[in-house]
């Protein structure tokens, strides 16, 4: 029987991170939709429930290209994303450059 170890990445520690946020996302937006059905109608417990969902889905994205080789590039022009940017919140999708541009847009 063979055993297969996996290779760590430079992105182990990103990977751990995300997945701890994921979780810790996942549980608070259970929290606040069970707030927004117990006091009807609760505008925001739904807002925090919306935001929780939006940073889930960026933080599977994240994933994503983490599994597909591409993370740590921005998604519109390809650039490297600063490790700094990634440590400091680590699902970005572009460059701060480009970011903005979506931002002012």
């Amino acid at each position: 029987m063979t055993t297969t170890t996996a290779v760590p990445t430079p992105w182990a520690p990103f990977r751990a991170e995300l997945e701890a946020q994921r979780t810790d996302c996942v549980g608070r937006r259970e929290l606040a939709l069970a707030e927004a059905v117990t006091s009807l109608p609760d505008a925001v417990a739904l807002g925090r429930a919306a935001t929780l969902l939006r940073t889930i889905e960026e933080i599977d994205a994240a994933l994503a290209r983490m599994d597909a080789g591409t993370y740590g590039s921005c998604v519109r022009c390809g650039s490297v994303i600063p490790p700094e940017r990634l440590e400091s919140r680590p699902f970005p999708a572009g460059c701060v450059s480009c970011q903005q541009t979506l931002s002012e847009g």
